[in-house]
């Protein structure tokens, strides 16, 4: 399965009135005197069935949980998309159930060697988890669209014949485009290591940052 393309805003329409539903369900519970839901915070994949309707999702360490709360607006069939969710997970039964109420789209990025270019982002945070490096940035925009993804700057192998290590340098991708540096908005993004060519779990790989102070690097595993 593909994970399908959306904008923040259209993720965000999708996602209205399962939130209010979500909502809703919080003040019930405060009327009720019943203790505040336990809200876990991850990245994960969200998946929608032949109907387009949102029935799981599935965390970066391979956790599915069923959703007991789905969108009200169809999407693109049996397709994955990658968000920062809150949810309250219901482990229960023998299936998982999760309760979504909170929801932040989240860029998968692509390979952008051929077209890179590197205006400047702040780094909130990065961390590799299951089979993603994920990341919290910020960039300064205007209400314009920025552009993401990562290049591949150049890999290191160890070894002859038969393959044993490689070392992947990778550099994030940001193109400001025309908008202003008016004010920061956060972005998430994730980049899928399996997509790297012949990459295998056990090598390493490291990210640079042009940030407004440099350049920056994080390498995984640390």
């Amino acid at each position: 399965m593909k994970h399908a393309s959306s904008t923040h805003n259209s993720f965000k329409t999708i996602f209205r009135a399962m939130l209010l539903m979500a909502a809703l369900l919080l003040v019930s519970c405060a009327e009720e005197s019943e203790p505040y839901p336990n809200l876990v915070t991850e990245f994960a994949d969200i998946h929608t069935g032949a109907n387009g309707m949102f029935v799981s999702m599935t965390t970066d360490d391979g956790a599915t949980f069923s959703i007991t709360n789905t969108n009200t607006k169809p999407h693109h069939p049996n397709a994955t998309y990658r968000a920062l969710i809150g949810f309250v997970p219901d482990n229960t039964e023998k299936l998982p159930k999760a309760t979504i109420y909170t929801l932040e789209s989240v860029h998968v990025l692509a390979d952008s060697t051929s077209t890179r270019m590197h205006n400047p982002a702040s780094v909130e945070s990065m961390w590799q988890k299951g089979r993603y490096i994920n990341m919290h940035l910020s960039a300064k925009t205007h209400g314009g669209k920025h552009g993401w993804g990562y290049a591949i700057d150049f890999i290191e192998k160890d070894g002859e014949g038969d393959r044993t290590h490689a070392h992947y340098h990778l550099t994030l991708h940001h193109n400001q485009g025309n908008d202003p540096l008016s004010y920061s908005e956060t972005h998430y993004c994730s980049i899928i290591t399996s997509k790297l060519p012949e990459y295998e779990h056990t090598d390493t790989i490291t990210v640079s940052v042009h940030t407004f102070n440099g350049i920056k690097s994080w390498k995984f595993p640390n």
